[in-house]
């Protein structure tokens, strides 16, 4: 599964500057972000990143360290982040992400959900795939990992106002199949280390991550 919800993605200090820093402004058009065909699909407001370049920083940052992003997305580098806004009647259509934004190439798309979903009515994030639909609308804290390539929307907001941090990151590991062999596998040894009986093993398989993260990394 290509997909990864993370409960509390950041910590309460970082969330609070975030939402204070909402509460403070200015927003401006998410059109100025957006590109080729996605420009006509948009329909938000996003927190200027110049006037608060130090807090996307810090988002940046404290994403990257994050032990589970660590594991899942194995990022290179993270790329822009974004914290937009949809108030009623905004929405955004369905599009592809870029394949590079700011010369970063976009393996994995996250989206951070910043409200409680009680207090506004659509918005949810809706991800298409040639197999089915899936549809996300996460708890506030809740970040939600998936593949960059994947055609997705927003939906209208109804009601309420919905808020999210949303950015890409460009994986050591290009293909998202051999990225989710890793993850799963790097499960093996955090596991075995519990039982010191099994030390030998977790040590073996923790080779085994690292030369696949060796032999398909780019």
């Amino acid at each position: 599964m290509n997909y990864l919800i993370i409960e509390n993605a950041l910590p309460a200090e970082l969330i609070q500057t975030i939402t204070a820093s909402i509460q403070a402004g200015p927003f401006e058009s998410g059109k100025l972000t957006a590109q080729g065909m996605a420009k006509a699909a948009k329909s938000n407001l996003q927190l200027s990143s110049t006037a608060h370049a130090q807090l996307l920083d810090s988002i940046r940052q404290a994403l990257y360290v994050h032990p589970v992003v660590q594991a899942f997305a194995i990022p290179r580098m993270i790329g822009r982040t974004i914290i937009n806004r949809y108030e009623v009647g905004m929405e955004y259509g369905m599009h592809s992400d870029a394949a590079y934004i700011q010369d970063v190439r976009t393996d994995v798309s996250f989206t951070l959900f910043l409200d409680d979903p009680a207090t506004y009515q659509g918005g949810e994030l809706v991800i298409a795939t040639t197999a089915q639909t899936f549809t996300f609308k996460l708890p506030a804290g809740s970040m939600l990992l998936y593949p960059s390539g994947e055609l997705h929307r927003v939906a209208p907001v109804t009601q309420g106002v919905r808020h999210a941090v949303v950015g890409w990151l460009q994986s050591r590991i290009r293909n998202a199949h051999q990225r989710e062999l890793i993850a799963k596998l790097s499960l093996v040894p955090r596991t075995l280390r519990q039982d010191p009986q099994y030390s030998a093993l977790a040590t073996q398989s923790e080779q085994c991550v690292q030369e696949l993260i060796r032999m398909w990394g780019d």
